[in-house]
């Protein structure tokens, strides 16, 4: 019998935790079970079994007098790899304020495979610290790529098992159907932020009559070729680190005030490409003891998911611009490259399964020249080009290969998107309004990556939908 690949963390809105973890490849494979064992791509899961939560899971939330419940409201925080449990942990914390959306809906958590409690998927740390430019020059630099992505590959497979090969966004998404009918086979409520996104609107082409509200917030498109996801991306943060320049050189709280950011940005990536930036808080076991320019260009990304200057916030542009002051100082561990965080290897994992590469030294090549025309401030440096040359010679195939959706729901879909978003950028966001026949895109001006978690008036507009399932006017164009 097939075995569902998924673990659940279940937030109750009663005042005690109703909570379980469905059975999963958490556990090592049975003997006898094989590869075939795995839900064919047309299948569902057909049965869960439920174990108790661990006790740190047990988590209490917020009753309310006077919100009816409307039911369950699954929930994704992207990626790929990001832990769904996680997040509903963090929503039970405090990271969402409106109480009318915590006394509305139990959250459901579902780590898709390969992804925290679903058997996170495991790989030589050794292999993977190895470095190896993204940006390969010469044929030799090429060959060295794609022997390191292959050998990575390979002890991910011998790690992990055959579940690297069924950790695509098709077998998640039936993974979230399963759960949805063994809770009671009501209608699917979720919530998907960046590659959640993509998740949601999958969910919608192959379960579209099974949805009574489904927000999707900072879009991926899945259909898209290779070029053109590294322009849309790459320019879409380049457009936002701008905006970010603009902020560090005036703002009173940034250390960088009265620099010229763009002279200081390429003067910082030149040094770094002459001569690594040491990373003090590293020492090469958890995280690699230097810096060059590839690691601050890739880690300067997500670096802007919120567009504040508020410290307290790992990924804001306060903590981003104190840690470009340090690395020009000589201290750039905040860009060092971690070896242990498991959302590195099951992003990966995920990525090599969904998306296509040309794997030529000569393609690669073309991309670079590409990436430096067009976008000189990031040289096309942004997931989508990661997931391109890091997935050169994985050695598990593709099986959710990019491809327009023809969505047709009766339910309106929400699409919410800010206009300077650097990870999920505007033109992905038009580009599935075609996809979808039925919806709403709602814009947020300003910058920052995915707009939930602000508590503003996209954020407000979100929760309205999701509480009464009816969509907002078309066009709306909100300040937070």
């Amino acid at each position: 019998m097939a075995r569902l690949t998924g673990s659940l963390l279940h937030i109750s809105t009663l005042p005690v935790l109703s909570s379980f973890i469905a059975s999963s490849l958490a556990a090592p494979l049975p003997s006898n079970q094989t590869e075939d064992c795995f839900p064919p791509p047309n299948s569902v899961a057909s049965s869960i079994e439920w174990t108790a939560c661990p006790e740190e899971a047990q988590l209490l939330a917020a009753p309310s007098n006077t919100t009816a419940k409307v039911g369950s409201l699954f929930v994704n925080p992207g990626g790929p790899g990001g832990s769904a449990t996680e997040l509903v942990a963090a929503i039970a914390g405090g990271a969402i304020q409106s109480e009318a959306v915590l006394a509305s809906f139990d959250f459901i958590g579902l780590d898709p495979r390969g992804v925290g409690l679903s058997r996170q998927v495991r790989c030589d740390e050794k292999i993977y610290a190895e470095r190896v430019s993204l940006f390969p020059k010469t044929r030799e630099e090429f060959d060295a790529l794609e022997d390191k992505n292959k050998r990575l590959g390979t002890s991910c497979r011998e790690l992990t098992g055959p579940l690297l090969e069924h950790v695509d966004t098709i077998s998640a998404v039936k993974d979230h159907e399963a759960v949805r009918i063994a809770l009671g086979n009501e209608p699917f409520n979720y919530l998907g932020l960046s590659y959640g996104a993509q998740l949601g609107a999958l969910y919608a082409a192959l379960f579209p009559n099974n949805i009574r509200s489904m927000a999707l917030d900072g879009i991926t498109q899945h259909s898209q070729g290779q070029a053109a996801n590294i322009l849309i991306e790459s320019s879409s943060y380049a457009v936002s680190l701008k905006r970010f320049f603009e902020w560090a050189s005036t703002d009173e709280s940034s250390p960088l005030k009265g620099q010229d950011m763009e002279t200081f940005w390429y003067s910082l990536l030149g040094n770094a490409t002459e001569s690594p930036i040491p990373a003090a808080g590293c020492n090469d076991t958890d995280c690699r003891a230097d810096v060059n320019a590839e690691d601050i260009l890739f880690a300067t990304q997500p670096s802007m998911v919120y567009a504040t200057g508020d410290v307290s916030r790992s990924a804001s542009w306060g903590v981003l611009a104190s840690a470009l002051y340090n690395a020009s100082e000589g201290d750039a561990t905040a860009f060092a490259t971690s070896f242990t965080s498991p959302t590195a290897y099951s992003g990966l994992a995920i990525g090599c399964l969904d998306w296509t590469t040309t794997p030529t030294f000569s393609a690669s090549l073309q991309k670079q020249i590409m990436g430096g025309t067009y976008t000189p401030l990031t040289l096309g440096a942004s997931q989508s080009y990661q997931i391109q040359q890091q997935c050169i010679g994985w050695p598990a195939p593709v099986v959710n290969p990019p491809k327009k959706l023809d969505i047709k729901t009766e339910v309106t879909i929400l699409l919410v998107i800010s206009e300077a978003d650097p990870e999920t950028g505007y033109p992905w966001a038009i580009g599935m309004l075609e996809e979808f026949e039925n919806k709403v895109l709602v814009t947020r001006k300003g910058a920052g990556h995915t707009s939930f978690a602000l508590g503003g008036e996209t954020s407000e507009v979100m929760a309205m939908y999701l509480i009464t399932g009816v969509a907002p006017k078309e066009g709306l164009l909100l300040d937070s």
